[in-house]
């Protein structure tokens, strides 16, 4: 059983359908106080009853307290109304977010018998975000690997992957990306115009679809 960590948007909705094809799949979905956290907790929870696949929904708000990061509910700097670049890294990065989860989703994946993590980190956030680099990918899956005692493994399906291949294999799959939320702002519909807005409308145009979000 592979334990999909699940944020309901448009990477991790495609590594959860791609995991519940060939393996028994259980979602872990994480509440922390990001902008858009609470949208994508409800899209993320929609699509687990929509597709009878079990979740677990973890609160782990107050860790992110003290953390700096425009994503984040108590900082005050804005959403760059841009596509990626390096301006722009600066202030999305959620220091540490994927190792923080991971470690997490671990110790849960050996705990439900899970013998893999799965992380939807692609090629297109490595220079953006390092703790979605394949170095980081490496390093994390031995930890995980030895702190498990051989048990649960790291699985990054999409590490080698841009976001363009990711939707291709999303629609092979039958996913309705309009049952996702990636927007960094948290609004009731997508804005189109902060970074992963863009980079998701970009990617569906790439494939040929029209998505209303």
């Amino acid at each position: 059983m592979r334990l999909v960590l699940l944020s309901g948007g448009v990477d991790s909705t495609t590594a959860l359908f791609w995991s519940k094809k060939t393996c028994n799949t259980h979602a872990l979905i994480f509440k922390y106080p990001s902008l858009h956290n609470q949208k994508e907790i409800n899209c993320a929870m929609q699509i687990c009853r929509d597709e009878n696949i079990p979740y677990t929904l973890l609160d782990i708000s107050s860790v992110f307290t003290d953390f700096k990061s425009a994503l984040l509910q108590n900082n005050t700097e804005t959403i760059p109304n841009d596509s990626y670049n390096l301006e722009s890294m600066s202030k999305l990065v959620i220091p540490f977010r994927n190792g923080i989860f991971l470690s997490i989703a671990a110790g849960l994946a050996e705990s439900l018998g899970c013998t893999e993590v799965v992380l939807s980190n692609h090629a297109g956030d490595h220079p953006i975000y390092p703790d979605c680099t394949k170095a980081f990918i490496t390093s994390m899956n031995e930890s995980i690997f030895q702190g498990s005692g051989g048990l649960v493994k790291l699985c990054s399906p999409f590490c080698g992957w841009d976001k363009n291949e990711i939707v291709r294999l999303g629609v092979t799959l039958g996913i309705d990306y309009a049952k996702t939320y990636s927007c960094y702002k948290g609004g009731e519909r997508h804005c189109n115009v902060c970074p992963t807005c863009i980079e998701s409308n970009e990617s569906f145009l790439a494939n040929g679809i029209v998505v209303d979000r």
